[in-house]
């Protein structure tokens, strides 16, 4: 009958760092969001584990330096590709994880294992901070916990008799005994840390490395038609949105119409392409300033009927650093800062919001009209503006006179009242919802064709893109000014939190329109239907369990991921006492923050400087090795005696004279070159060494096994009381006299 191989201390520990290994790397996959890493990594770290890991066969020296070389050369690639983050790092710690598994010949092999894959972790939480990535970590780090506890076992056990003896039933509950112990107390020491230092403490101490990056946004802020490919459809959430009314009452509901949150606004097309315009954008960005916490912004030229009936309370799960666009509705008469400052620049007249530093969560509020177009009515001595300079093929332009014409309305803007605008992209609207098709799949644009013109003439099919750039151009050839829009759609409402969820796939890309002098309205060319089935999905199973994780998502980004000075006063209250540590922390972390860069440089130098001398000393170890090895030893010896005496005077000072004949007991063992380890037990030593003992003197031989069976009756015998002081001191006399007989003999 075949038998399941012997559970050794190594083979125990092996097993639990392979787990870890995985657990980590999938922690990782899971928060980057990167299949192919995932796939990649779990098909080596398995095939290493089969060829090397599980019959312990580490590879050839020869073979692991040659695949280094290529880990660095890679890491070196990806370096310059990507720049030194998170990624970056992570996927040369990855490699160099894989690697180390091919090398386990020491325990201090596994323990750069082990370090890696804590690296790996750490990888995942810079990188994501959402609720599956949280769970992932969790079991990433119990498993790593048992790991590091049976590496300790391994270590004890390491070069000895016991290395390949079995771990028995009582060595696993005690195993297990521990990691349930320490998993407690870390569990509680977190709480406790948890709760006293809020999340959002130096958060900008550490760069990108200091945020959580998250998912990647769907929305962009220039359209590019000549993209081809086929357009995924991302579920990931954005963001959260909650609307309330002047009363501060949830006015979110299943079944309110389609809310449009603008992001972009771009003016400009030129063969294919939308863009801001420079002469609009630079002067935004350029105006960027710090805004406290909780301030409220308003147009200097706010007329003071304008009055705001809803509330839009924002919460972007993760933004870039750098430039971002803050997304709002049309139109915004207010705009207020979250507990956090920001660096904005606002453009209330075009409704632009735009944030520049840190990237990371964000949290803001806008209030807005209800009407979304403005106000005011155009009068029939009010002229229309000027349509903004756009190449538009002239086939467009005679595509759009004669829909005009077929439905009543004069194409020529001369001719034509200002009131008949609206119309008129109406009817355009119209012709290109059930004249088009709605498809994801972007087919390569001809080379030198125009991609709006070869989306009306010739595919007739596109995404939404296609559809914003035909409504913008077929209205401004007609004397209309027109804007697309690129954002987000909000539909998607989740009754149990009472906020909209905002996912990667509602990114959309629309068109507002000039009807009147100052009067912009909304207008979509996608139809209807496609419309429907991508931003407002229809009830179904699988939609409700999607809601109900979303609810314990929006509880974990809220509560844990989301908890800064603002959670920590309302759960403690304002005069709660945190024993300074907030304020050190925070002052720590400020400093830190501005001297980054310098520390990082000085970090590299020593880092530099002492791999040098490290190599310099090692080389000249390498060459004079039979030198450093003499010093070595004498320094040990020396040490040792040093160790003895001091051992020998503080058993004497504090009268433990057992304790005294204890050391001279284990130091006669080092003399007969028999020296015991402190975990194996004396009886079983001097078992192990009979023919050793055998061959001494009789006196000598009969002192060693009388000391150790008295200090086995006083330490293991129930009240043994205090042994006879005379037995003790003869004792210690015979190990002395046995010492120095050997020593003459020497």
């Amino acid at each position: 009958m075949n038998r399941s191989p012997q559970l050794t201390p190594r083979r125990a520990f092996i097993r639990s760092m392979f787990h870890a290994a995985l657990a980590s790397l999938a922690s990782f996959s899971v928060a980057d969001q990167n299949l192919a890493f995932f796939v990649l990594t779990m098909l080596s770290v398995w095939i290493v584990w089969l060829l090397s890991v599980r019959d312990n066969k580490p590879a050839p020296r020869i073979v692991i330096n040659t695949i280094l070389l290529l880990v660095l050369g890679i890491a070196g690639i990806e370096m310059l590709r990507s720049g030194v983050g998170v990624a970056s790092f992570a996927v040369f710690a990855a490699l160099l994880l894989i690697v180390k598994m091919l090398d386990l010949r020491e325990p201090r092999d596994a323990g750069q294992v082990l370090v890696l894959t804590v690296a790996m972790v750490i990888a995942a939480i810079l990188t994501s901070n959402t609720l599956i990535t949280g769970v992932f970590m969790i079991v990433a780090c119990v498993l790593l916990m048992r790991a590091v506890l049976l590496y300790q076992l391994y270590w004890a056990t390491f070069q000895s008799e016991e290395s390949n003896s079995q771990i028995d039933q009582s060595v696993r509950v005690d195993v297990r005994s521990i990691l349930l112990a320490t998993g407690f107390l870390c569990a509680i020491l977190g709480t406790i840390v948890f709760i006293v230092l809020p999340r959002n403490l130096g958060s900008q101490a550490f760069g990108q490395w200091g945020q959580s990056s998250g998912s990647v946004s769907g929305f962009s802020d220039t359209v590019e038609l000549d993209r081809s490919g086929f357009i995924s459809s991302s579920p990931v959430p954005v963001l959260d949105l909650t609307i309330t009314d002047r009363d501060g009452q949830n006015i979110g509901s299943e079944h309110t119409p389609a809310i449009y949150l603008r992001g972009a606004v771009l003016y400009d097309y030129q063969s294919g392409d939308w863009r801001n315009s420079l002469s609009m954008q630079n002067p935004l960005t350029s105006r960027t300033r710090l805004t406290p916490p909780e301030t409220t912004l308003k147009p200097r030229n706010r007329r003071q009927d304008t009055v705001w009936d809803r509330q839009f309370n924002i919460s972007m799960r993760s933004s870039k650093s750098g430039q971002v666009y803050l997304f709002a509705p049309w139109r915004t008469v207010e705009f207020k800062v979250g507990s956090e400052p920001m660096r904005l620049g606002l453009d209330f007249s075009r409704g632009i919001f735009v944030k520049d530093g840190i990237g990371g969560k964000l949290e803001y509020s806008v209030r807005a009209t209800g009407t979304g177009v403005g106000s005011g009515v155009a009068s029939l001595d009010e002229g229309r503006s000027l349509v903004t300079p756009t190449e538009i093929e002239p086939e467009i332009g005679e595509l759009a006179e004669r829909i005009l014409l077929d439905s009543g309305v004069e194409p020529d803007p001369v001719e034509r009242d200002i009131r008949e605008d609206q119309a008129a992209i109406g009817i355009f609207e119209r012709h290109l919802r059930s004249q088009y098709s709605y498809s994801l799949d972007s087919l390569p644009v001809p080379q030198g064709q125009d991609a709006t013109s070869w989306f009306l003439f010739d595919r007739q099919a596109g995404h939404c893109e296609y559809f914003a750039s035909a409504l913008a151009l077929m209205s401004r050839s007609v004397g209309i000014p027109a804007r697309v829009i690129t954002g987000y759609i909000v539909s998607d409402f989740n009754s149990v939190t009472g906020q909209y969820v905002v996912r990667e796939s509602n990114a959309h890309a629309w068109v507002e329109a000039e009807v009147a002098p100052g009067i912009w309205k909304t207008y979509d060319g996608t139809p209807r239907a496609d419309f429907h089935a991508i931003h407002e999905p229809d009830p179904s199973l699988l939609r409700s369990l999607t809601k109900f994780y979303e609810s314990i998502e929006y509880i974990w980004v809220r509560s844990v991921v989301g908890y800064d000075s603002v959670s920590r006063e309302s759960f403690l209250g304002g005069n709660s006492n945190d024993f300074g540590l907030t304020k050190f922390a925070d002052k720590l972390m400020r400093r830190f923050a501005i001297g980054r860069d310098r520390l990082i440089i000085h970090g590299f130098v020593i880092a530099g400087i002492a791999f040098s001398i490290s190599m310099f000393v090692g080389i000249l170890m390498l060459k004079y090795r039979s030198v450093f090895d003499s010093i070595r030893d004498r320094l040990a010896a020396f040490i040792e005696q040093l160790r003895g005496k001091g051992a020998q005077k503080r058993a004497l000072r504090r009268g433990d004279h057992l304790a005294l004949m204890e050391h001279l007991l284990h130091q006669r063992f080092d003399q007969l070159e028999m020296s015991k380890p402190d975990w194996k037990p004396l009886k079983e030593h001097i078992s192990d060494h009979t023919l050793t003992i055998d061959a001494l003197a009789e006196t000598t031989k009969q002192a060693i096994f009388e000391a150790s069976s008295l200090l086995y009756q006083y330490k293991f015998t129930p009240d043994p009381g205090l042994p006879d002081r005379s037995l003790i001191d003869e004792l210690e006399n015979r190990l002395r006299e046995s010492e120095k007989l050997s020593n003459d003999s020497k």
